[in-house]
């Protein structure tokens, strides 16, 4: 609804006293414009738009109501002449109780919500989205694989059809859904994009605030085994944390990115905002994946406020040329994943992440593939993945993705980053503390020397097992790193 002048508000004013009989006719528009409800921000020189509105107005069997107008019998005379003269009156009545700014000619826009408000959010995905993920299940049209094979040309198709069946047939959403309502769960928004973030606190006062960041194709299900552990430790020496876990923008209940440019640089700005939002002006931050770069630029943007960065994953470039040459096979093998051919994911989604998209948000089965072979590749495995990663685990991070709608934004980091220049920027120096968490099935794996270059490693473990979902994979060697790194930064 446009907002109106107070000129316009008179002119219908006058207009409504005239609520006569008049050639045997009366126009119930003219009464009706004033309940009309304010639709949000309005333009005061535009124009009043007139709402269709249902009078209730009493009719006899010989009344035609046509087109806003309500024909009255000439025989009803003066009496109904008085009725409805009457029924203007209450409309305006109700218009001066319900708006009264509006009805007496006051422009006036009502308040929008501050969008820095912290909102309380529970997950509950519609039944209607459910029902149609179990539809385009049963519905799908499965390729051809050669005999005698099964991850030598991406996701093996046995895997892929059990866990397609298990999806459809007997995975519990709700369930799962009803897990992840126990947490403390709030939506904000920050720099124009929703966040979705939960926010555990341990009761305890001298508990560290600590943020986990996930990467692709992680989310908030990582972390799940870890909230309990560092907000509630059952050793009274060990440390406590105040915990906040973002969904990034464009990652799950955060919503598909709207506007360019959602690299990790501007989500290291957002993130550095909501923990200044909730009140933590010196916090630690635990990060894998793209968490470990928005958590090294976090660092970079807010050094006051970092106190120290656990990863478990880092990247470094080599320090000049002659660096590559001078790593040994074992370096080598770990630094080069992206010039092997697995890595091709990475170029693909850097490249053309929206082609991409068309297939993996309209098809469930080809979404689970496409997660199915990266968790494969990506963890420390024997040969299947779901020895190291429990089978709901993985398909509730799979649907998160999916009910959100945001299987397509997600992948545009990889774009953001290459189009930003993040991708080939050089980093400075970082001073603040960090901690790496060296999982050997970990890939892309710069040599230690050139990592400390640029990183202040204060705490390094080398661990005895592992890949590339370290919370997933295991949460409780992560967690004994990171309490006895943040025991260390806490003291100083």
């Amino acid at each position: 609804m446009e907002r109106r002048t107070q000129s316009s508000q008179s002119s219908n004013a006058s207009e409504c006293d005239r609520c006569v009989l008049k050639s045997h006719e009366l126009t119930a528009n003219s009464c009706t414009s004033y309940l009309a409800l304010w639709e949000g921000p309005s333009n005061v020189s535009a124009p009043l738009q007139r709402p269709e509105f249902d009078v209730n107005l009493r009719r006899s069997a010989s009344t035609d109501v046509t087109r806003g107008k309500v024909r009255v019998p000439m025989k009803k005379g003066v009496e109904t002449g008085k009725r409805t003269v009457l029924q203007c009156g209450r409309l305006l009545l109700s218009a001066l109780l319900l708006f009264p700014s509006t009805a007496l000619g006051q422009a006036q826009v009502l308040a929008k919500p501050d969008p820095a408000t912290i909102q309380p959010f529970q997950m509950h995905v519609p039944d209607r989205v459910l029902i149609d993920l179990r539809h385009r299940l049963a519905e799908t049209k499965w390729p051809d694989q050669l005999p005698g094979t099964t991850w030598e040309y991406g996701g093996d198709i046995k895997r892929v059809r059990e866990l397609a069946d298990y999806w459809e047939n007997n995975y519990d959403w709700r369930a799962q859904e009803a897990k992840i309502n126990r947490f403390r769960q709030f939506t904000t928004e920050i720099d124009g994009q929703q966040i979705y973030f939960i926010h555990e606190r341990s009761p305890r006062p001298d508990a560290v605030p600590l943020m986990l960041i996930h990467g692709w194709p992680g989310s908030i299900v990582e972390f799940f085994a870890l909230i309990g552990p560092l907000t509630h430790p059952n050793d009274s020496h060990s440390p406590a944390f105040d915990v906040v876990i973002p969904s990034l923008p464009g990652f799950g209940f955060s919503g598909p990115t709207t506007t360019r440019g959602w690299g990790p640089e501007r989500m290291a700005k957002a993130m550095v905002v909501l923990m200044d939002r909730l009140g933590y002006s010196r916090y630690g931050i635990q990060g894998g994946d793209w968490g470990s770069l928005i958590a090294r630029d976090m660092a970079y943007q807010a050094p006051a406020h970092v106190i120290g960065l656990h990863l478990n994953l880092i990247t470094a470039d080599p320090p000049n040329p002659e660096a590559v040459k001078q790593m040994s096979d074992a370096e080598r093998k770990r630094f080069l994943f992206f010039s092997r051919e697995e890595s091709s994911f990475f170029f693909l989604q850097a490249s053309e992440p929206q082609t991409l998209a068309y297939a993996l948000t309209d098809s469930p089965a080809g979404w689970l593939a496409w997660m199915t072979a990266k968790f494969q590749l990506l963890t420390d495995n024997n040969g299947d993945f779901l020895t190291t990663v429990d089978r709901d685990t993985f398909l509730t991070n799979v649907t998160v993705y999916w009910v959100t709608d945001t299987v397509g934004s997600a992948m545009r980091i990889y774009r953001e980053n290459r189009l930003t220049g993040e991708e080939a920027a050089r980093t400075p120096r970082l001073e603040t503390p960090v901690a790496y968490a060296d999982f050997p099935k970990e890939v892309a794996v710069p040599p230690f020397r050139w990592i400390t270059l640029t990183y202040n490693v204060v705490q390094r473990t080398e661990m005895p097992r592992g890949g590339h979902f370290a919370a997933l994979e295991q949460p409780d060697l992560l967690l004994d790193d990171i309490r006895k790194f943040f025991t260390k930064v806490g003291q100083k």
